[in-house]
């Protein structure tokens, strides 16, 4: 009833359901979680939406249905919300399995009363420094929530932090990239795992890919990239060539094409069909479902039109420069509208705004125009002022839909980059102009 009502009014309502129903009930949540006879948690700072939409796409089927919080509700409330649809009279789920994203300081709430069947991480970077701290309090938060011996741990061999959570623990699987495009030389990137866990020296890379993420060692030995179970091959297409070491003794390789571009999305590719792999299905299964995967909202989002607009999410230094790099391969000309808000889902703290790699990206994009909105629209201004943009081509717009409206006379692909309380206002003006 709390949810017909709020989308009555226009709200979205992810996480308002399951707010209420945790104050008559506290304990609901855990009641229905102990029905799932199996549940994959994902978890992490980046990609943890696309992830699991690959996964459930993979997953899911007329004969073994899955359930998710497609929303991306990912707290307690987000998710108990995204079970209470499927509860029927009585009180039982009727859906017994989920794909659930989980906010990396909810991981522990979450396990240290149910144990999931396999929590895939898919990176550790820096995020919201007013909400988690440095780096290191995220890592501390997962690793405190991978505490149970019996749960499958699937993490990312590239990210030096995220595979460090998989020492000396049992029931570990690791994915990385085998092949893929690399800068000659690299770029001007936050890299947040610099340094060995176990002696404090620097990690030396024998390659970067983007971020943190590469082939890297320790120096005096203590630590290095992990093999990975599951490897991934891709030449910058959306086609994902996957490399299977761990349930399949060929090693024989099967290609998934979900049409979600950037490298940071082959990542969520690979991750999500190395889980499906975990779980039993097939390379034609994982293959079927990625055809029907939907990009969430702001993931590389794309509403046709003329300009025909792109919106992605952006939130931390390596997810905007992922998100760039992006921008950087569509050779078109285009232009970029940076929406900007400083709430607490946002995280207040915009430092990061100067830690991402512009320089680079003004440097290589053909890019006519410049669009800040937001509340922290002057401080984007300012960053791109910086970065060696002629102020003559950026535009200060004071609301949202203002801003939109100053790309409406292009005839060039519009992308607008957003923060989270923005994406989905925006998504709804776009959804609106494309129709």
């Amino acid at each position: 009833m709390i949810t017909i009502l709020l989308r009555l009014v226009g709200r979205r309502g992810t996480s308002m359901p399951g707010l209420v129903a945790s104050r008559v009930s506290p304990d609901l949540l855990f009641r229905l979680l102990s029905q799932l006879e199996q549940c994959v948690v994902v978890t992490g700072t980046n990609g943890k939406t696309t992830t699991s939409a690959l996964l459930y796409s993979m997953l899911t089927d007329d004969e073994h249905p899955w359930l998710t919080n497609r929303g991306g509700a990912n707290l307690l409330q987000g998710l108990l919300g995204a079970l209470l649809p499927h509860v029927d009279g009585h009180g039982r789920l009727r859906v017994k399995r989920a794909v659930l994203e989980v906010d990396e300081a909810t991981l522990p709430l979450i396990t240290n009363r149910y144990h999931p069947t396999l929590i895939v991480v898919t990176n550790v970077v820096r995020d919201q420094l007013d909400r988690y701290g440095e780096v290191d309090g995220a890592l501390a938060m997962l690793r405190s929530g991978l505490l149970y011996p019996g749960t499958i741990l699937l993490t990312n061999a590239d990210d030096p932090l995220a595979a460090s959570l998989g020492w000396e623990r049992e029931l570990t699987y690791y994915y990385g990239m085998d092949e893929c495009p690399v800068d000659e030389e690299p770029r001007n990137e936050v890299r947040d795992g610099a340094f060995c866990l176990i002696c404090g020296r620097e990690l030396q890379y024998e390659r970067y890919i983007y971020g943190q993420l590469g082939y890297y060692y320790c120096f005096s030995g203590h630590f290095g990239r992990p093999a990975p179970h599951f490897g991934g091959k891709t030449d910058g297409s959306s086609e994902l060539i996957v490399r299977e070491r761990a349930t399949d003794p060929r090693q024989e390789e099967f290609m998934v094409n979900a049409g979600a571009p950037g490298l940071y999305n082959d990542y969520n590719v690979l991750a999500a069909a190395a889980t499906a792999r975990l779980l039993g299905r097939s390379p034609r299964q994982i293959q079927a479902g990625a055809e029907h995967y939907e990009a969430p909202p702001g993931r590389m989002q794309t509403f046709p039109g003329s300009p025909e607009r792109i919106l992605a999410l952006i939130k931390n230094p390596t997810g905007a420069n992922s998100v760039l790099r992006t921008l950087e391969s569509d050779e078109r000309d285009k232009a970029v509208c940076f929406a900007i808000n400083d709430a607490d889902a946002d995280g207040r703290d915009v430092s990061w705004l100067w830690d991402i790699d512009l320089e680079r990206f003004v440097s290589a994009a053909r890019c006519q125009r410049y669009v800040c909105a937001g509340t922290r629209a002057l401080d984007m201004a300012v960053r791109l002022a910086y970065a060696g943009v002629d102020r003559q081509r950026i535009q200060i717009a004071e609301e949202l839909p203002e801003a939109l409206a100053m790309t409406s006379d292009l005839d060039v692909p519009v992308y607008v980059l957003s923060t989270y309380t923005a994406l989905y206002p925006l998504g709804e003006q776009l959804r609106g102009a494309a129709r």
